[in-house]
C-alpha cells in the first residue's frame, strides 16, 4: 500500500488490502474457469463468431452504464457503417469511438510480461473514447482541472475526487508507478485489473469518459494475462448490475484502505463472464459433435436424408427451442423441407427421431432437440 499527500485534497491511498476470506473462493473459481477455457479447443469458426459478438455487447454495455441507449444489435449496424437516424449524433459518436478503442485493444502487443500500463496509453484511450463527443469541459487526452462530484445518495453517497490539475497529474504519475510495481504485478491479474479499475475511477483524471477508459484498461490487463474473451464481457455484467457496481465503489471509498467490496464485485463479474464464455464454447463443441453423430447415423442408414436435415436445422436454434408437427409445414425453414411431404410421413419422422432419443416430447406435447444424447 502507498499513501500520497495531495496539495488540496488531503491524503490519497493506493491500496491492495483485501479480506481474502471473502474473495478467495471467487478468485480460485475465476482462475480455474480461465484455465478450463484456455484448454478447450477453440475452432476458428467459433473464435470468429465469439469475438465480434462479445465486442458488440461489451460496447453496448460499457456505453449504457454512462446512459447511452444504443443496443447491441445497433452497435453492430454502426460498425457496419449504417447511419441510424433514431439516435443522437453524440450517442452514435460514442459508439464509433468505442469501436475504434476496442480495435486498438486487439492490436496491442502483449508479449512483454507483465503488461505495463502507461500514461501515454491511458491518454490515447481517452482521446479515442471522447473524440468529437461534445462536453463543456472535456478535452480528449487532457487531465481535468476543477471540481467534479461522482455518485449519489441512493448508491452510497457523493464522492469528490482530487480537484486541481497538479494533484491529478501527480496522482496519475504515482498511480502508474504503483500499478506497475513488483508488489502489484506479482498478484493475480484478476485482482490487479480490478484495483487498477477502482483507483483510476477514484482519481477520476478526466472530465468525461473515466468509466469507459477504466473498463478498457481493466480489459487490457486481463487480456495481457491470457484471459480469453471474458475481459470484454465484464462490461455487460457491470451494466446488468449497475447499482451494485456503484455501491461497491462507494463502500470501498468509505473504507479508504480496504478495497474488498469493489474487488469482490469485480471477481463476481469475472466468474459470471468466464462461466458464460465456457458454456458458449462447450455448446459450440457439442454442436460439432452432434453434427458428426447425425451424419454417422445417416451413413448407417438409421435415419434418412430429410431427418438428417431436420436435425441439422434444429441445431441452429437455441437450446430450449420447441416445435410441433404444424411448424414443419408452416414455419420456415422447416416448411421448405416438408412442403412436399404428407402429414403421415412427418409423423413417422418425428416418431423415428423420438425412438432414437434424438428428439423428445416436453410436458406440453412439443418436441425439443436432445442436446445431451452424447452425454
Amino acid at each position: 500500500m502507498r499513501d500520497f499527500m495531495t496539495l488540496k485534497s488531503g491524503k490519497f491511498y493506493f491500496s491492495e488490502k483485501l479480506d481474502y476470506l471473502k474473495i478467495n473462493d471467487l478468485l480460485i473459481r475465476a482462475i480455474v474457469l480461465n484455465e478450463t477455457i484456455v484448454d478447450l479447443p477453440i475452432l476458428p469458426e467459433l473464435s470468429s463468431r465469439l469475438e465480434p459478438e462479445i465486442m458488440y455487447s461489451s460496447i453496448s454495455g460499457t456505453a449504457a452504464i454512462e446512459g447511452n441507449p444504443i443496443t447491441e444489435e445497433d452497435v453492430k449496424k454502426i460498425a457496419e457503417g449504417q447511419n441510424l437516424e433514431e439516435y443522437t449524433k453524440k450517442d452514435k459518436q460514442e459508439i464509433i469511438n468505442l469501436i475504434k478503442a476496442y480495435s486498438l485493444l486487439s492490436s496491442i502487443d502483449f508479449t512483454d510480461k507483465p503488461f505495463i500500463v502507461t500514461e501515454d496509453l491511458i491518454r490515447e484511450l481517452h482521446k479515442i473514447i471522447t473524440d468529437q463527443v461534445p462536453d463543456e469541459h472535456n478535452i480528449p487526452g487532457r487531465y481535468r482541472n476543477g471540481i467534479v462530484h461522482i455518485g449519489d445518495k441512493s448508491h452510497g453517497g457523493i464522492y469528490t475526487p482530487p480537484k486541481i490539475l497538479e494533484d491529478v497529474k501527480n496522482l496519475m504519475k504515482e498511480f502508474v508507478s504503483w500499478i506497475n510495481s513488483d508488489e502489484i504485478t506479482k498478484i493475480s491479474p484478476f485482482i490487479r485489473a480490478a484495483i487498477t479499475h477502482y483507483h483510476f475511477c477514484i482519481i477520476h483524471p478526466f472530465w468525461d469518459g473515466n468509466g469507459r477508459t477504466a473498463r478498457l484498461i481493466e480489459a487490457i490487463i486481463l487480456q495481457a494475462a491470457n484471459i480469453k474473451y471474458a475481459p470484454k464481457e465484464l462490461s455487460n455484467f457491470y451494466y446488468r448490475n449497475v447499482d451494485d457496481y456503484y455501491i461497491a465503489f462507494s463502500k470501498s471509498i468509505k473504507l479508504k484502505k480496504d478495497v474488498t467490496p469493489f474487488i469482490e464485485f469485480a471477481l463476481n463479474a469475472a466468474v459470471h463472464s468466464l462461466t458464460k464464455i465456457k458454456e458458449s464454447i462447450v455448446y459450440f463443441i457439442r454442436k460439432f459433435a452432434l453434427k458428426d453423430y447425425y451424419i454417422f447415423q445417416k451413413q448407417q442408414k438409421a435415419i434418412t436424408k430429410r431427418q438428417l436435415d431436420l436435425l441439422t436445422l434444429l441445431l441452429e436454434y437455441p437450446v430450449h427451442f420447441v416445435f410441433n408437427i404444424k411448424d414443419l409445414f408452416y414455419v420456415p425453414p422447416f416448411s421448405f423441407l416438408y412442403n412436399r411431404v404428407s402429414t403421415q410421413t412427418a409423423r413417422r419422422d418425428l416418431k423415428k427421431l423420438s425412438s432414437m432419443e434424438l428428439i423428445s416430447l416436453d410436458d406440453k406435447g412439443k418436441y425439443i432437440l436432445n442436446h445431451r444424447i452424447l452425454g
